[in-house]
């Protein structure tokens, strides 16, 4: 018999909590040009002991990619309040997706409105780096703040 595999090794989703889930659909099916799977909600005294709440309404849409599923999530109740992270702030996260041109991409997020946070790089030895010289990254955030980055990987950057 197989033992099930308890080594978290493969993330399935990443679960991001939006002010307006309509708005947010058409800003990721714009961003990564694909379309919502599945759109639905849940909620009730279950779903919010599962999340240390009394009670708990939740609009989602999914979102699959190839290789992790994007959850955006609006919460009904309880009212949700603004989070405000930026990158070097303990416990703020943020989404990277991966592409082979970091200009090409750039030039794609300021086609479909998405203004980046500055200039994109590519790692110079300046920058501190032993390895995965020549990566390039950007950074941008949604209509919400969520924090998202661009990389075209190289070295220990790639996945593999």
């Amino acid at each position: 018999m197989t033992e099930p595999d308890t080594g978290f090794s493969i993330i399935n989703h990443i679960g991001i909590t939006v002010s307006n889930l309509e708005n947010s659909i058409i800003f990721y099916e714009a961003l990564t040009g694909k379309q919502i799977a599945n759109k639905d909600e849940i909620g009730g005294k279950r779903m919010a002991e599962t999340q240390g709440l009394e009670n708990t309404l939740i609009k989602f849409a999914n979102l699959h990619l190839g290789n992790v599923n994007i959850d955006i999530l609006e919460y009904v109740e309880p009212k949700p309040s603004q989070a405000h992270y930026s990158n070097e702030q303990i416990s703020a996260m943020h989404m990277c997706f991966e592409v082979d041109d970091i200009d090409a991409a750039v030039a794609r997020l300021k086609a479909i409105g998405i203004r980046p946070d500055g200039k994109p790089i590519f790692f110079e030895e300046q920058d501190g780096l032993k390895n995965g010289l020549g990566t390039g990254v950007a950074y941008f955030t949604d209509p919400d703040g969520t924090n998202l980055e661009l990389i075209a990987p190289k070295g220990p950057f790639t996945r593999g």
